[in-house]
């Protein structure tokens, strides 16, 4: 099996700094553009590469005064569609594309350009990734279903997924809810710790009674 394969992503990029919010590769975001400061964010990347970071904001800090108000690690989303309305708010779908390391600041007003550099994933033992992604396949379908946090056309899209990085970032998108915890795997660049972390916690959803 490949490793991911870095897109090719600018030197520098606007970021939508948003408390909670943690976008994964190969994961889809739905977002509400309301705000002037990101309604100018949204015109800037639409007239270049399409293409803005979700930074997740530090909680208890204020995020428009504070030098960094992000985790540093973040993911670079592609706009795959973008409705914008009469009154200037907007509607979009943000994909996923590559993980990234912010190295400081081009502009902090009225919105944010970070200068970024890629962080791919790491693949040490392909055997041992190999067969990691294929337990979390198998844990995933069985929290599938009504009422259950994956659906049958996700799980389909997961099983004809074969790269075990985005197998880890698709799962993480859809099982993860505490902030913490996404930031935390967001951070991991090895995929076997991303792979065995989400297996330990799908496995105890399972426990639960959850699938």
């Amino acid at each position: 099996m490949e490793e991911e394969e870095p897109a090719e992503i600018p030197d520098a990029l606007p970021v939508m700094v948003l408390g909670g919010a943690t976008l994964f590769p190969h994961g889809y975001m739905p977002l509400f553009i309301f705000e002037q400061r990101y309604r100018d964010m949204l015109s800037y990347a639409l007239e270049r590469e399409r293409m803005f970071c979700i930074g997740h904001a530090i909680p208890g800090i204020d995020t428009d005064d504070h030098p960094d108000p992000i985790y540093p690690m973040t993911t670079v989303g592609l706009i795959r569609a973008c409705v914008t309305h009469p009154d200037g708010t907007s509607h979009l779908m943000l994909s996923g594309l590559q993980r990234v390391e912010v190295l400081g600041w081009e502009q902090t007003g009225p919105f944010r350009i970070a200068t970024v550099v890629p962080q791919p994933s790491r693949v040490d033992n392909l055997t041992r990734v190999a067969n990691a992604a294929l337990e979390l396949v198998d844990l995933s379908s069985r929290l599938c279903g009504e009422g259950q946090p994956m659906s049958e056309q996700l799980r389909e899209h997961l099983r004809g997924v074969s790269d075990p990085a985005a197998i880890s970032d698709v799962v993480a998108q859809t099982f993860l809810a505490d902030p913490d915890q996404r930031q935390a795997l967001l951070d991991t660049l090895d995929v076997e710790d991303r792979l065995l972390r989400l297996i330990e916690h799908l496995s105890e959803l399972l426990a639960k009674g959850q699938g």
